[in-house]
């Protein structure tokens, strides 16, 4: 993989029935598993991340859910690590000094020609988050952690990258290898029955 950054060209991948008929489903309590043990990582070593790691994290998020399968986002891989300080100088929401930075961009060109209006339309932020949490969870079954960060200068960040005027920086996500301590308590995973108490209701909103 070359230094510096790069970004994957536009996919638009569909399966045919027949083809996600064909997919072997993995283990559901393992799934549920993966979820309940992804933390956030805020601290990470200075060990890169593989290209063929990097390579997967970014097919989970091209896969993730688009709304109208309209496929506006962008997604561009940042590892110089002078352009992940400069980076880092714009965003307080970004704690860590990660191996590498993943951007996820709307690209306006795209969204012109879906007809979208990016004022009105709130699920170009939906499609945001679904991507971030596939690379997320990617990451996660990879061994290597992740952050999302939201806070950062946006005019500064396109300024530092180079973004061309027609790709506007919406989220970025840190991919690292995250220290031992915070491997140890991933791995721990956490109550799912506390969870389902505190947070979902059935049938009737309240208790």
């Amino acid at each position: 993989m070359p230094s510096g950054c790069w970004s994957l060209p536009d996919l638009a991948w569909t399966l045919s029935a027949d083809e996600v008929a064909d997919v072997p489903r993995p283990d559901p309590d393992g799934v549920l598993q993966l979820l309940r043990s992804r933390r956030v990582t805020r601290t990470f070593t200075s060990e890169s991340v593989s290209a063929d790691a990097l390579t997967m994290i970014l097919e989970a998020g091209c896969w993730a859910s688009s709304a109208s399968n309209n496929r506006i986002l962008r997604f561009l891989v940042v590892q110089e690590a002078e352009s992940i300080r400069l980076v880092r100088a714009l965003s307080p929401g970004m704690l860590g000094v990660p191996p590498g930075l993943i951007v996820v961009c709307t690209d306006l060109r795209a969204a012109a020609q879906a007809g979208l209006q990016l004022d009105k339309d709130r699920s170009t932020w939906i499609d945001v988050g679904t991507a971030a949490m596939n690379m997320m969870v990617q990451a996660h079954a990879l061994a290597l952690g992740t952050c999302p960060v939201t806070s950062f200068s946006q005019a500064g960040v396109s300024t530092i990258l180079r973004l061309p005027g027609h790709a506007v920086p919406e989220l970025m996500l840190q991919v690292g290898h995250s220290t031992d301590g915070e491997n140890q308590q991933r791995l721990k995973g956490g109550r799912s029955d506390r969870r389902l108490k505190r947070f979902v209701f059935w049938d009737r909103y309240g208790g």
